[in-house]
């Protein structure tokens, strides 16, 4: 059985009865696609989802009944799989790497809650 494909205009694929259009970029199974391959965009979306899912765990982020380790639990079984879900395709650049360092900085930053010393100076508390 032979299936005959035409492209119509330069824009669809019709395969038999049914049309396929050229289209630039789509989301697959939460993933960006787009004609160029470009990661650079799959990336910048997962950063976004990563901040979405952080700060609808706000309320448990900011609360002082759970302590720092809890936390740094819910980042790394909640928030960082919606930012790695499929980087295993991903070809990072150093900017993209620098990207999803500082969003993990970000993140760390306030779980970990930077204090201020007698002298003045900002650091972060350590995990005691």
């Amino acid at each position: 059985m032979e299936v005959t494909r035409t492209v119509v205009n330069g824009n669809h694929l019709q395969c038999r009865e049914y049309e396929f259009k050229h289209v630039k970029e789509l989301s697959y199974l939460g993933s960006q696609l787009n004609q160029i391959n470009s990661t650079n965009c799959e990336i910048r979306v997962r950063i976004i989802s990563g901040n979405r899912c952080y700060y609808s765990c706000g309320v448990l982020m900011k609360s002082r009944a759970l302590n720092r380790s809890l936390k740094l639990k819910i980042y790394k079984i909640l928030i960082r799989p919606v930012i790695t879900y499929g980087c295993e395709a991903w070809t990072l650049t150093s900017r993209n790497e620098q990207l999803l360092r500082i969003f993990e900085r970000k993140i760390l930053r306030k779980i970990f809650s930077p204090i201020q010393d007698e002298n003045g100076f900002w650091r972060i508390r350590t995990m005691n």
